[in-house]
Parts: C-alpha cells; structure tokens; sequence
C-alpha cells in the first residue's frame, strides 16, 4: 500500500469519528457502553472537532511525496497520538468503563501506531535511495 492510500485511508477514519463525536455523541459512546453527561457530551464534541482537524492534516498529506521532509514529523506525531489513545482506551477498558466494541478502537489504534511506524521506515529509505 502506498503511503498516500494510508493519508487516505487515516482521513476517512478522522472523519467519521469527528462526524460521529461532533453530531450524535451520546450514540456514538453508547454503542461503546459509556453513557455521557452534558459534560461529556461537550467534550466528545472537542474530540469530534480534533479529528477533523487530524483529517484535515492527513488529506492535505495524501498527494505530498514519501520523500518530503514533513512526513516523518506527521508520522512520529500520529504515533505519538495512537499510542496515547492506545493506552488511554486500554485504561478505561481495564478498569470496567466501556463493553466489549471499545476493543475494536484499541485494534484501531494499534494498527493506525503500526502503520506510523512502518511508513515511517518507508519514508527514511524513500528519502536515502533519493539521496544516492
């Protein structure tokens, strides 16, 4: 896969969980097991609104070269942030928040710090076979 279908397939995913967060937050987390206050649905909206942001970025990235510069920052700054989803969903899970659909979230979130990691490699020997 190339790393532009990745960029793609990470602004899809942005995107329907920003839509999900933004407009039926309180679905959106039942259907996870957890039940919002207004509070919490006031925050889920913040989050809504982060990943549109994460898929604005990630669009912006799907025509831009595997040797560019700015790619490894993107993809060591998304690992940075699945892996914090990673370990903040895994938390809550453990300790009883949530039903059994929040592990497809932690699934989610290993393969998108997995996938940063190996595009990450790409990216370096894209930009050392241009090198030479």
């Amino acid at each position: 896969m190339k790393l532009s279908t990745y960029a793609i397939i990470c602004t899809i995913l942005s995107v329907g969980y920003g839509l999900g967060f933004v407009l039926i937050p309180v679905k959106l987390m039942a259907f996870y097991g957890i039940h919002l206050d207004a509070s919490g649905i006031l925050m889920a909206r913040y989050l809504g609104v982060c990943s549109f942001f994460m898929a604005m970025i990630f669009w912006s990235y799907s025509s831009v070269s595997p040797t560019a510069k700015s790619w490894p920052k993107l993809l060591m700054f998304a690992l940075v942030y699945d892996i914090m989803q990673l370990i903040v969903t895994l938390m809550s899970l453990l300790s009883g928040q949530g039903n059994g659909n929040g592990w497809s979230a932690v699934a989610m979130f290993g393969l998108l710090a997995i996938g940063s990691v190996y595009y990450l490699n790409v990216c370096n020997k894209a930009r050392l076979k241009q090198a030479v």
